[in-house]
């Protein structure tokens, strides 16, 4: 008798699923007006993994993803996808947060096309589909009539349904309100990683973008200034330009010794070896905590306070004349120039040397 070993479906479908595409920037800079807007830029992308870039404006995230989606070319330097380059490399679908679109299209029926077009079995069932996970609830609705919001899931919808092996996506949920962004950001990102999509994701938010990468990349003035996992990332902070750009920080006095940092009183390990001396302690709003008027901290006066649903984030000027953030908790609302007492968390700091 010959033993039959149990075929498991969903392995034999990750099998016959197509491979997302590698893309490998090489020493690629780019000049536009006379000014460079890349520089010697240097990118590993694994087959079907996600990348998030975030920076601030003009960092050079759109012009890369151009330059990748092969929109532009580059003024030095190689862009290799999937292995090919220059007009033999295959073009990469980009997404964008305008979206220009046919005057009579219609909704559903663009996205069967596309879905047609690639050679989906059941293409009308693959597009009520897609046309569902971005939240697409007009589907015979006139393309060019849609808010921008839903031109966006139309265009999203559209780039998934051409079975595509990679993506480049720009900000292509920006003009969805908050609790949609979340919504589609996290079933687009499922169904990208479900189908091993190679994903370059640009966006302002950087909060979008720790939710879905395996790999983050910060830019600024059109260069790479940190790379990693958003855990690492955030972690880390080489400068106060990387620090800002994951979220709001201030920075405050301090005196590293060995190990450990002297802060306001407290003494904290270092996240990493610094030098011994003065230096800068980068801050995050969650590490600053209320404390009694006898603990270890610092004085500091109420400048304002900003309610964000779950926590209130509030700025104080310290006794130094340090602008601080804290996050606190909903209910503790705390009156402009009250006088309240601040001090850090028990984490490891990161800190900047003084120039």
């Amino acid at each position: 008798m010959v033993a039959v070993t149990p075929v498991d479906p969903s392995a034999s479908a990750s099998a016959s699923r197509p491979r997302g595409w590698s893309i490998v920037l090489r020493g690629v800079s780019r000049e536009r007006a006379g000014r460079r807007v890349l520089h010697d830029i240097d990118l590993d992308i694994e087959p079907g993994t996600i990348v998030a870039i975030v920076g601030p404006s003009g960092c050079g995230a759109s012009t890369l993803l151009r330059l990748v989606a092969g929109a532009e070319r580059a003024d030095a330097g190689i862009v290799s996808v999937d292995g090919r380059i220059g007009a033999t490399a295959p073009r990469i679908c980009q997404v964008g947060d305008r979206v220009p679109a046919a005057r009579f299209a219609r909704v559903q029926a663009s996205v069967t096309a596309a879905a047609r077009n690639a050679d989906v079995l059941d293409a009308a069932d693959e597009a009520a589909r897609l046309c569902a996970l971005v939240g697409l609830e007009s589907p015979d609705a006139v393309v060019s009539r849609l808010a921008q919001g839903d031109r966006q899931r139309w265009a999203l919808a559209r780039a998934l349904a051409r079975r595509p092996r990679a993506v480049a996506l720009d900000d292509a949920l920006a003009a969805l309100h908050t609790a949609a962004r979340i919504r589609t950001r996290d079933r687009l990102a499922r169904e990208l990683r479900e189908r091993g999509v190679t994903t370059l994701w640009a966006t302002r938010d950087t909060a979008e973008a720790a939710a879905v990468a395996d790999e983050l990349v910060v830019m600024d003035g059109g260069r790479i200034v940190d790379r990693g996992s958003p855990a690492e990332v955030y972690a880390r902070v080489e400068n106060a330009a990387v620090a800002e750009v994951l979220g709001p920080v201030s920075t405050v006095p301090g005196i590293v010794e060995g190990t450990v940092v002297e802060v306001w009183g407290q003494r904290l390990p270092l996240a990493r070896a610094a030098h011994d001396g003065h230096c800068e302690v980068v801050v995050r709003p969650e590490h600053v905590v209320l404390v009694g008027a006898d603990a270890p901290g610092i004085d500091a006066v109420v400048e304002q306070t900003t309610f964000l649903g779950s926590v209130r984030r509030s700025t104080v000027v310290t006794g130094d004349g340090r602008r601080v953030l804290l996050e606190h908790a909903a209910d503790r609302r705390l009156d402009d120039e009250a006088r309240v007492r601040i001090a850090l968390a028990p984490v490891p700091a990161n800190v900047l040397a003084r120039a």
